[in-house]
């Protein structure tokens, strides 16, 4: 193994984030990854690992996070410029089944493998992708994008859209027409129904802060 290359620290916890995540896509599911292969292809030697992450399932978790919000940043963007939120909402749910028939093998890792350890202090719904689900909801239904009734609405589209998706990149077939009119059919139907009272755990979820702040976007960590 080559030994840990001149640099700064911040440089080799970037090519460990970089290396755990090429190695999570490449690798057959089912297979764990070791630290000897992904220092290997991080340039690096074990202790730069434990210095930065502590242990191989940490660094997974934190490159796991770091690509869930470059790609949910990534979507967000891809309908900004749609000033109908519907059509938005349309629009994002289309380019997440896109964004997964295009990287199926990274759409596996991040939404398709079970995880045995989850961060406390980190949430999906923190993501850029699903606060702009809310945003979009919110607009449809006039109301603010914190309102705990938009939650069950964000997680019955997003749970509809990933259906989508899965069978989209594991189907043999599954066409396009038939994707399309799905998709159709799940916007129409969240863009007309309102639940009459918010259950419990979406109040739960809004006072933990699982959702956006009232001036804005919170910033993912």
């Amino acid at each position: 193994m080559a030994g840990r290359p001149p640099g700064d620290s911040a440089d080799g916890k970037q090519r460990l984030l970089d290396a755990c995540w090429s190695l999570l896509v490449d690798t057959p599911q089912g297979e764990r990854l070791t630290i000897a292969a992904v220092c290997e292809r991080a340039r690096c030697t074990p202790p730069t690992l434990y210095h930065h992450f502590g242990d191989l399932a940490s660094l997974e978790r934190a490159a796991s996070r770091r690509a869930y919000l470059a790609w949910s940043t990534e979507l967000a963007h891809t309908c900004s410029h749609i000033v109908d939120p519907k059509a938005r909402l349309d629009g994002h749910a289309r380019a997440y089944v896109a964004w997964a028939q295009k990287h199926p093998d990274a759409y596996n890792v991040l939404f398709s493998q079970p995880r045995k350890e989850v961060d406390p202090n980190t949430s999906s719904l923190d993501a850029p992708i699903f606060l702009t689900l809310l945003t979009d909801l919110g607009e449809i239904h006039q109301k603010l994008p914190s309102d705990p009734s938009l939650l069950p609405l964000a997680m019955a589209y997003w749970a509809g859209v990933h259906g989508v998706a899965s069978l989209a990149t594991t189907l043999p077939y599954f066409p396009e027409n038939v994707q399309e009119s799905t998709l159709d059919i799940m916007t129409a139907a969240l863009a007309t129904h309102t639940a009459a009272e918010s259950p419990d755990w979406a109040h739960d979820m809004a006072r933990a802060g699982h959702t956006l702040e009232e001036d804005g976007l919170r910033a993912a960590s």
